[in-house]
């Protein structure tokens, strides 16, 4: 007898449980736009008083984004392969560089990071728009 194909089932979140998510994980991705494609790129991030706090390495895109105060986009996921369940989250606010020394500092030396000299800067993102859905398997029919 052979099993039935699982079948996914994507469970809206709250915009509250989507940030309590990304407080249990350390990376996610930066969207920015290059040259008419999107480009992904690995940051650390902490979830701090609603607000996402990044620690990256400064990129062309990123930094033309943030020059033209256009907002940008953080995504984050979690999913178990073997179960076929988790979460993904994509934040989109407008994001300032921090430039208080102690702040940078702080960030800088209780985030996962990157290596020394490597242009990493910390980042504080307000989220306004946040998307995201819990992903269930739900059994299928034999």
């Amino acid at each position: 007898m052979s099993k039935g194909f699982a079948q996914i089932r994507l469970a809206p979140l709250l915009r509250v449980e989507a940030l309590y998510l990304l407080g249990d994980t350390s990376i996610g991705f930066v969207i920015c736009a290059k040259e008419e494609m999107t480009v992904r790129r690995p940051n650390f991030h902490a979830v701090e008083r609603g607000e996402l706090v990044i620690l990256t390495v400064m990129a062309a895109e990123l930094e033309a984004a943030l020059d033209d105060g256009l907002p940008i986009t953080y995504q984050a996921e979690s999913v178990d392969d073997s179960t076929q369940k988790g979460w993904y989250a994509s934040i989109t606010g407008p994001a300032e560089i921090l430039v208080d020394p102690g702040q940078r500092a702080h960030y800088q030396n209780t985030l996962p990071g990157f290596e020394a000299g490597d242009g990493s800067r910390v980042l504080r993102l307000r989220p306004d728009v946040v998307g995201e859905h819990r992903i269930q398997r739900v059994s299928a029919a034999l």
